[in-house]
């Protein structure tokens, strides 16, 4: 049986404890980026579907190459709440002022195996390299193991330079290269989609649960 750690939030931060009990973390929750600016995380709720459009909007196109489906379309927005097809396990977004700036999502959509799980997270380009994504991906690391999965997948670009960096932090290893499977829209370039994975049993038998979570 792996070790899962307890988290309790008090007003001098966040601490953490290995225990047999279920990861606990208090949302909303509130970080703060290298640049000082404060954001809110908290789950996805149904009444962001206006804001989740807005942010989409903002984002370049090659970016949205991991949906499926066209994210800039209301209809597809709502079925993410309202379609059994498209049963999320958990959401989270970054808010500031109200304005989604960033969402990750864990989910088993397309995955037939119980014990994995997929991350997606796009972020804001204005927020990209403050340390945003990688406190939303420790997160959704941490809800992965919460729900109990053994393993994570992820899938992106090969010039996705800014989430390979926190895969490379984590210890994400990759899978398989599909060589020119994506095609760019707008440039009308292939890139490769890379597959990587990353093993809980691994990151618990290795006793990197604190840096991985609160670490630098």
């Amino acid at each position: 049986m792996l070790l899962s750690p307890t988290i309790w939030v008090s007003k001098y931060g966040m601490n953490i404890a290995y225990t047999n009990k279920i990861t606990m973390i208090v949302y909303p929750k509130e970080i703060i980026l290298r640049d000082k600016r404060r954001i809110i995380l908290r789950p996805l709720e149904e009444r962001d579907i206006e804001r989740l459009i807005a942010f989409f909007s903002k984002i370049p196109s090659s970016d949205l190459i991991i949906y499926k489906d066209d994210v800039s379309r209301w209809e597809t927005v709502e079925s993410w709440f309202i379609s059994p097809k498209y049963t999320k396990v958990f959401q989270l977004v970054a808010l500031k002022d109200e304005e989604i700036v960033a969402k990750g999502t864990l989910h088993q959509e397309g995955l037939y195996w119980k014990n994995t799980a997929e991350i997606k997270l796009i972020v804001h380009p204005e927020y990209r390299g403050k340390g945003l994504g990688s406190q939303m991906f420790r997160i959704l690391l941490t809800e992965g193991l919460n729900h109990r999965f053994e393993k994570i997948v992820v899938r992106f670009t090969s010039d996705n330079t800014s989430f390979i960096r926190i895969l490379d932090r984590f210890g994400f290893k990759p899978e398989a290269v599909l060589r020119c499977y994506v095609k760019d829209e707008e440039s009308g370039q292939y890139k490769d989609l890379v597959v990587a994975t990353y093993s809980f049993e691994d990151w618990m038998k290795r006793f990197e649960l604190y840096r991985f979570l609160y670490g630098k």
